[in-house]
């Protein structure tokens, strides 16, 4: 998808999350996760320029590599979503977990352990949630997913994997995602996405549905 494209779907996605109120409805869940892949809009437009006056030289990492095409939960992870982040711990956790332990079962639960205790703490200090279990265990399951896959060495058709590794993702969506979600107008209205309220930006017409 093209950075234009992405810049008026996430705008527009932001306008419909400002006029609807705080839920856990997985139509809005749904929408968020669009709104938060559409985010990286500016970031596409910075590795084109970067690309265009190098003449391809050097590059720039992608935040997303089309998560939406994600296969198994193991590649929406390891390959497809937030690879900034993700070559990171990669290369800071799981790669020297892995060496040191000789199992790379362990060091795919160390790596979502990890990235489930900073998160839990984003969901206290943050969203100041009552409890930290929640996100936690979002990434954990994330982690034991990767491990399930790995252990049944299982490949599905590809539409049919894109599916059941989505609903998965949706349904535990709401262990994390939902701190967002819950946190309604007043959150977003506090955190617009870049570029937003560019008199120069198209607007499209909003939804006129708000999911309870």
């Amino acid at each position: 998808m093209s950075a234009g494209a992405k810049l008026l779907l996430n705008h527009w996605i932001y306008q419909w999350l400002l006029a609807c109120a705080p839920s856990d409805s997985y139509i809005r869940m749904l929408m968020f996760y669009v709104f938060i892949c559409t985010g990286t809009h500016l970031a596409d437009t910075h590795a084109a320029i970067v690309g265009l006056v190098t003449c391809n030289k050097y590059t720039l990492l992608s935040y997303n590599n089309a998560p939406f095409l994600s296969q198994s939960i193991r590649k929406f992870w390891g390959c497809r979503y937030n690879q900034l982040v993700g070559s990171v711990l990669k290369e800071s956790v799981f790669e020297p977990t892995r060496r040191l332990l000789h199992s790379s079962t362990i060091a795919v639960l160390t790596t979502f352990t990890l990235s489930g205790l900073l998160h839990a703490h984003v969901a206290v200090a943050v969203f100041g949630a009552s409890s930290p279990v929640s996100a936690f265990t979002f990434f954990f399951l994330q982690g034991i997913a990767c491990c399930v896959e790995n252990l049944c060495s299982l490949t599905l058709p590809k539409p049919i994997g894109i599916v059941t590794t989505h609903i998965f993702l949706l349904l535990t969506a709401p262990l994390y995602i939902g701190l967002f979600t819950r946190a309604g107008p007043a959150f977003f209205a506090l955190n617009p996405p870049p570029l937003f309220g560019g008199k120069w930006i198209p607007q499209l017409p909003l939804p006129n549905f708000s999911p309870k």
